[in-house]
């Protein structure tokens, strides 16, 4: 069963509100352009299924054109950047061409075992589906 069929446009509603209230970047000022509002969609996470199940909230429910989603990669230095980058690019539906440029981290200690998978981000530039975002996580949780 794939996640579209797995919830309804209501409960994938709600799910998607609360993981991007947990999970995105609320909306603030780019301090380089005067002070105007960033209106974009951002989301970060490390596990394979939450990203895919807010790519089909925003598919689904906000309506987004998937062609204008993008993608980036933070990982250390002792992974392979190419795999990942790919098996990322397949999970989220994002083609390797709309990814931004994957952020290596130096390891800091050796003990530190830092996630094998990297941390995923997704960005959505647009005015009027980050306001439709907001104004149903608002809906969702007043």
């Amino acid at each position: 069963m794939n996640i579209k069929s797995k919830f309804s446009k209501k409960e994938l509603a709600i799910i998607g509100a609360i993981l991007y209230s947990c999970e995105g970047t609320q909306l603030r000022r780019d301090k380089r352009r005067n002070n105007v509002y960033y209106w974009v969609i951002e989301f970060t996470n490390s596990n394979f299924k939450i990203i895919k199940l807010f790519v089909v909230f925003l598919k689904e429910v906000i309506h987004i054109d998937r062609s204008r989603l993008k993608g980036q990669l933070f990982i250390y230095d002792d992974v392979h950047r190419k795999e990942l980058e790919k098996r990322w690019s397949k999970i989220s539906g994002i083609p390797l061409v709309n990814f931004n440029k994957t952020i290596v981290f130096q390891a800091k200690n050796s003990e530190y075992r830092p996630n094998p998978n990297g941390t995923f981000k997704m960005r959505y530039h647009s005015k009027e589906a980050f306001q439709k975002l907001d104004t149903l996580i608002r809906n969702i949780l007043e």
